[in-house]
């Protein structure tokens, strides 16, 4: 019968125009706005992309529809339509609030067929196939709707454009709107943020005995945007606190750590074995986790256990610096993106380039050229090249300026990565990232290993600190300045052996990578996030400038009745 569509902050309802024209397989599109000046310019949108036969008969355009006969039998069908689970086809144009067409929207309870009253009936509407939340802001307020509304298998896809608060500049903002603390002036904030919002929707998707599955969840210019698919899904809300974690973060070097909150060997194992992606890869993490979560009989225990901290991994401090750890989260620690939906995407891209940006397969998507073909390559091709089972990443000028040392070439730095026993890839958002399942301590020894063959010049102290006092105030010096914390890095051993920085392997080699263009740069100048659009504003100053306007022709009326 096709997908029913709910885009909740049409605005314009370009969007929405374009799944029905481009996507094939919808039936039925709700565009919908709180303010009446977007929705009036969504129709006439429609109606300029030709798509007026398509149009719905909303409640605006009833309200001025004197034929009766027609409405009952709009009327009728819509009834009829309701019974079967169904909207009526085509697109339809609504002011109203997203939030309670989502509820009215959502499953209903499983009452008895003679406790459903006919109005209760009449006005429950059946749950949609999509949903697109792309709010100016926070989705945080329309999520818990949202989750509810989609059916199960159901896609959300979801934007939000409030870095300030998911980035750290405003970290009670960001605990109070997803329950969960960002970092301050961290190189993974990006991925970070992403994490946190993915936590946020799992939460709220297990009240209800749902889960959801990222397919894609990217940063882009200056907002993220995240497509999950939902399922009822009992189950795997009881494994839902194998996909969180908290992380702590050193307060003077890049050294982190993400720590589960629960442990369970039985089902680590279980999602391992049934996972070919992991079939080939030695994880020595998780080998430890499921040796301790064993039983007497040395089976894997199916007990969820609490998860450790950075003491049961030996380091009750930064092992590197000794300082404190700052503490974040909880996040989502589980796949961000679908890989075989990421490969299938990139595929389709690369068989209409050679198409005239067209696919050769009849009525498969894309449709026509793509003005974003190739940044929507490229960031696909990146995406499909990250470690999926890592959380976050180093950032290797960040790594090197710790030591006073200039960057070290990244492809060097990956080749000793893999050269040591390690897998490392980058990251979508970041080029500089050095996305790897190698401990800290490795990742400082090649740093070391680096200096000790280009030693690096020495960091200046300061005035204060040569004096014995702490820079900005009159304390006693600390070991925290960053002259001793890079001396403190350099001056540990080596425990690494086999660093290698002269043998390249094989695909880090350019010949060996798919040619793509990553990390596209801004479209233009000064890129960002524009002014909040607010029709009814604009008509409420225009009417505060009409009347400024009646006040001060009366005062001059007035001033000049005086002087004559």
């Amino acid at each position: 019968d096709g997908m029913s569509v709910f885009e909740a902050l049409a605005a314009s309802g370009l969007r929405s125009l374009r799944y029905w024209k481009e996507v094939p397989g919808i039936r039925t599109i709700v565009v919908n706005d709180l303010d009446p000046v977007a929705v009036d310019m969504a129709r006439e949108n429609v109606v300029r992309n030709g798509l007026k036969e398509d149009l719905v008969t909303d409640s605006t355009e009833e309200s001025n529809n004197n034929d009766n006969e027609q409405k009952q039998q709009e009327k009728q069908q819509n009834e009829e339509t309701i019974k079967h689970n169904l909207r009526p086809p085509g697109i339809h144009l609504q002011v109203g609030d997203a939030t309670h067409e989502m509820y009215i929207s959502r499953l209903p309870p499983k009452l008895y067929p003679h406790q459903i009253t006919p109005t209760q009936r009449l006005h429950q509407k059946p749950q949609y196939d999509v949903i697109d939340l792309d709010p100016y802001g926070s989705a945080a307020p329309f999520l818990d709707a949202a989750l509810q509304s989609i059916v199960h298998g159901g896609l959300l896809a979801v934007t939000c454009t409030d870095m300030a608060a998911l980035g750290g500049s405003h970290p009670e903002t960001c605990y109070g709107r997803y329950g969960a603390m960002p970092l301050q002036r961290s190189g993974y904030l990006q991925e970070l943020a992403l994490r946190i919002l993915l936590y946020h929707m799992s939460v709220i998707a297990g009240r209800y005995g749902r889960t959801i599955r990222p397919v894609l969840s990217v940063g882009m210019a200056f907002y993220c945007r995240v497509f999950v698919e939902v399922y009822d899904d009992k189950a795997g809300v009881n494994n839902l606190s194998l996909s969180h974690g908290h992380l702590f973060q050193s307060t003077k070097c890049s050294t982190f750590h993400v720590t589960p909150m629960a442990t369970n060997a039985f089902v680590t194992s279980k999602q391992q074995s049934q996972s070919d992606n992991n079939n080939n890869i030695a994880n020595s993490d998780n080998n430890g986790a499921n040796n301790k979560g064993r039983n007497k009989k040395n089976r894997a225990s199916n007990v969820y256990r609490n998860g450790r901290g950075p003491c049961d991994l030996g380091e009750p401090v930064c092992g590197e610096t000794g300082a404190s750890y700052k503490i974040a989260g909880p996040l989502w620690t589980g796949p961000l993106h679908d890989m075989d939906i990421v490969n299938d995407a990139i595929s389709r891209l690369e068989a209409a380039e050679s198409n005239k940006g067209i696919h050769p397969t009849a009525g498969a998507s894309p449709l026509h050229p793509l003005h974003t073909a190739t940044t929507l390559h490229g960031m696909l091709v990146s995406v499909s090249e990250e470690l999926p089972d890592v959380p976050l990443y180093h950032c290797l000028p960040t790594l090197c300026s710790a030591v006073n040392s200039p960057t070290i070439p990244l492809t060097t730095f990956k080749a000793a990565l893999i050269n040591a026993g390690y897998r490392v890839s980058a990251y979508h958002k970041e080029p500089n990232a050095i996305k790897t399942n190698a401990p800290n301590s490795v990742v400082w020894d090649i740093v070391r290993a680096w200096c000790k063959e280009h030693p690096p010049a020495k960091r200046k102290e300061s005035k204060r600190h040569r004096k014995g006092e702490a820079q900005g105030s009159n304390a006693p010096a600390t070991a925290h300045d960053p002259a001793d914390i890079a001396a403190r890095i350099l001056a540990k051993e080596i425990q690494t052996k086999g660093i290698d920085f002269d043998t390249i392997p094989k695909e880090l080699l350019r010949g060996e990578r798919k040619k793509a263009k990553r990390w596209a740069l801004n479209p233009e100048a000064n890129w960002g996030p524009k002014k909040a659009a607010s029709g009814r504003n604009k008509k409420r100053k225009l009417e505060e400038d009409d009347n400024d306007v009646e006040n001060v022709d009366g005062k001059k009326n007035e001033k000049e009745e005086e002087d004559t």
